[in-house]
C-alpha cells in the first residue's frame, strides 16, 4: 500500500515523509505516537485560550531563506527577539560579558577605566575567555 514508512513526525519525520509524497510522488505512511506533527516544537490553545508551549519553549533559529520559505507554505511566524541577561547587582547586563557589561556593572568613571584597560590589552572586537591562564 505504501511505498515508504516514516516513524515520527517530528522536524525530521515530517519534513522527510512531505518530500518524499511531493518530490519523489511516492505514498507515504506517517506514524506519530501524538496526535500532532511537529514533536516537541508544538503550540496549543489551553483552557483559557492561550497560546502555550505544550513541551515547554521553543524558538526557531536559521538564517537560510529557502528554509523559511519552504517551512511558511506550513506555518505562521511570531517575531521573536531573543536577548540574554544576568541579574548582577540591580542590573540586568549583556550576557555573553562585553564592554556594555562593564558600563553597567562599574560606575561611570571605573568603566571608562576598565573599558580603556581592556581595549588596550586585548584589543576591539577580541573575543576571550575568563578563564584565561
Amino acid at each position: 500500500m505504501f511505498d515508504i514508512i516514516v516513524v515520527g513526525a517530528g522536524f525530521a519525520g515530517a519534513v522527510i515523509a512531505e518530500r518524499c509524497a511531493n518530490v519523489l510522488k511516492k505514498r507515504v505512511l506517517l506514524i506519530e505516537k501524538r496526535n500532532h506533527i511537529g514533536g516537541n516544537a508544538y503550540d496549543c490553545f489551553d483552557e483559557n485560550g492561550v497560546m502555550i508551549h505544550q513541551y515547554g519553549p521553543h524558538i526557531f533559529h536559521t538564517n537560510q531563506k529557502f528554509i523559511i520559505d519552504y517551512l511558511s507554505a506550513y506555518t505562521d511566524w511570531i517575531e521573536y527577539q531573543h536577548h540574554v541577561v544576568a541579574f548582577v547587582d540591580g542590573n540586568y547586563v549583556p550576557v555573553p560579558f562585553n564592554l556594555n557589561s562593564i558600563a553597567k556593572i562599574f560606575p561611570p568613571p571605573l568603566a571608562r577605566k576598565y573599558i580603556t584597560l581592556m581595549l588596550q590589552h586585548v584589543g576591539f572586537g577580541k573575543r576571550i575567555t575568563i578563564l584565561q591562564r
